[in-house]
């Protein structure tokens, strides 16, 4: 990015922990800065107040006149372009950026960009720890963990970047060395037009990027990019040469690149048949960073994997008990059943509810009836679940939910809590939801 001058103004729009990594990093450099938040109590206020006592702080609404003062509008990505303010900053002649593209004009080092409907987290960390196995220093950052700007200032031989769709519509031309869209499903249709609009979001992570890794069995993450760029792929079937994908062999399926066996699918450290299509994921990234292959396959046959995604809390009497709690959309609860089913056996006692966003719920329909035993639902949009399940138990609460399913497990069952929606009706966020869901199955399951 290419700064104005030294006169430049830049408007901070959003007080959450990227917009305070924002005002951090510019004041820092001694920009003139301002800040603006449409809460009336935003949570990192007090925090910037402190450290900044004259900065400019204006909270409880956006003033459009604010907005179309600004040089720079650096955007946080909750806060949506076709804002009006941000409308009227932008006709005004404002520039629009973000702390990705801050740190980027900054970063040196080779450049790994994923992003997709799920799993982007998990493939993110796997990816970063198989790399730092290797003795690099990594950054993994973007839409999971530190604020990238907060790290700008250290040294990094490369950045493992998790980029969601918000965070893409702020970056003209990511420009990165190896980038992958790992899944497409319909999410966000709350800030979304059509799933067209969403995809095309998704795809701006290959703009400018040397190399694109897709999703061979899911053609809405193949690139629409410059026949140049080099592209290869990785799914859950038989691969080609020098692609990745999934080998039968006497003793069950192994992960492969062409016809080269690397790992039995049954070494991996995380369970469930999305899980083989993360590894696959994680191995292609690897190779197109050159990270040493022992390294590589180490990490997938350790890695504990990250809290709230289809972790194992417990297991006791023969029932298993999952926390899936990220699963914030269908296309995440539909991995999660598919990975753990059990065959033909029924074996899913399924947890849903929360806030739909919008999503069509009609695909999990199909997915309930071969894999679920019962299905509870609670939370403010239950009723739109009626469609997809209508033998399912609907109640107040998840802890409603939890007490009445615990009273049909059996020996063998699997109770699975994967909402397929957002948290925010009766929990602060989706870490509070597992974490209440976690605290739950260890003094009652």
């Amino acid at each position: 990015m290419t700064l104005i001058g030294a006169d430049t103004k830049y408007l901070v729009v959003g007080l959450g922990l990227t917009g305070l990594s924002c005002v951090r990093y510019l004041m820092a450099r001694g920009k003139w800065v301002s800040v603006t938040d449409s809460r009336v109590n935003p949570p990192n206020l007090t925090e910037v107040k402190t450290q900044f006592p004259d900065l400019d702080v204006q909270v409880g609404g956006f003033n459009s006149e604010i907005f179309a003062q600004a040089d720079v509008l650096v955007m946080s990505p909750g806060v949506a372009l076709r804002t009006p303010a941000v409308q009227a900053g932008i006709k005004a002649g404002a520039r629009v950026t973000s702390d990705i593209e801050l740190f980027l004009s900054e970063f040196t080092g080779q450049v790994v960009a994923i992003t997709g409907s799920n799993a982007k987290s998990t493939v993110t960390q796997w990816l970063g720890e198989a790399i730092q196995r290797s003795g690099r220093k990594v950054l993994i950052g973007g839409n999971i963990g530190t604020p990238v700007l907060d790290a700008v200032d250290q040294s990094f031989d490369i950045a493992v970047l998790e980029l969601s769709s918000f965070q893409l519509e702020l970056l003209p031309k990511l420009g990165a060395d190896v980038a992958t869209i790992l899944n497409v499903s319909e999410d966000h249709m709350d800030r979304y037009d059509s799933m067209v609009q969403y995809q095309q979001a998704k795809q701006r992570i290959y703009f400018g990027a040397k190399q694109a890794l897709f999703n061979r069995q899911d053609l809405l993450t193949q690139p629409l990019v410059a026949p140049d760029v080099k592209v290869s792929s990785f799914g859950l079937n038989r691969p080609d040469l020098k692609q990745y994908g999934v080998l039968e062999t006497p003793t069950g399926p192994c992960l492969a690149l062409g016809f080269k066996v690397l790992l039995p699918a049954a070494e991996l450290a995380l369970a469930g048949r999305h899980n083989i299509a993360n590894a696959l994921a994680v191995l292609a990234l690897a190779d197109a960073v050159h990270n040493p292959l022992e390294h590589t396959l180490a990490v997938l046959r350790d890695f504990s994997g990250l809290p709230h995604r289809c972790q194992l809390v417990r297991q006791r009497a023969g029932v298993r008990y999952f926390n899936d709690s990220k699963a914030t959309n269908v296309g995440s609860t539909l991995a999660a059943m598919n990975g753990l089913a059990q065959g033909d056996r029924k074996a899913i006692v399924l947890l849903l509810g929360g806030q739909t966003k919008d999503q069509d719920l009609g695909p999990l329909a199909p997915a309930i009836a071969a894999n679920c035993k019962a299905v509870f639902v609670y939370g403010e949009d239950q009723l739109r679940f009626k469609t997809v399940a209508p033998e399912a138990v609907y109640l107040d609460s998840m802890f409603d939910a939890l007490t009445q399913a615990r009273t049909i497990l059996q020996d063998g069952d699997l109770l699975l809590l994967s909402p397929a929606c957002a948290s925010f009706d009766q929990f602060k966020n989706f870490e509070d939801r597992g974490q209440q869901f976690t605290a739950w199955v260890e003094d009652n399951g």
